[in-house]
């Protein structure tokens, strides 16, 4: 794990790390995450108060339209990304598509927890 100690005039000294899902240098909050994946990773859980029971039958696929809003952060997808496709015996069938990142978090929730050789973002 990469670690760099930063001192600005002596006045704080600033512990960074490799956050363990975006591998962004920062500094770390609960979880080894950095305050995006911690914050992405709340709104999942608050969004989604169910998602391991929703995730009982994965069938990820991939989606190459572009501007897609992505269901755990709200921000618009650029590239290939995952989608998973709701039941379609369910009355609202639904789409949920992810960033990479998010993507990690939303498996490492649903999945249960991974160790960080595991997560891989590209």
């Amino acid at each position: 794990m990469a670690t760099a100690i930063l001192s600005f005039l002596n006045r704080r000294t600033i512990n960074k790390q490799v956050c363990r899902v975006c591998q962004e240098l920062t500094e770390l909050k609960e979880e080894r995450l950095c305050g995006e994946c911690t914050r992405i990773k709340a709104q999942i859980r608050t969004r989604f108060p169910e998602a391991a029971r929703m995730m009982a039958k994965p069938d990820e696929q991939q989606c190459k339209r572009s501007a897609c809003p992505c269901a755990a952060c709200g921000g618009r997808t650029l590239d290939l990304h995952p989608l998973y496709l709701s039941d379609p015996a369910r009355a609202d069938r639904r789409e949920a598509h992810f960033h990479p990142r998010c993507h990690a978090l939303w498996l490492e929730i649903t999945m249960g927890p991974r160790t960080g050789q595991d997560i891989e973002i590209i």
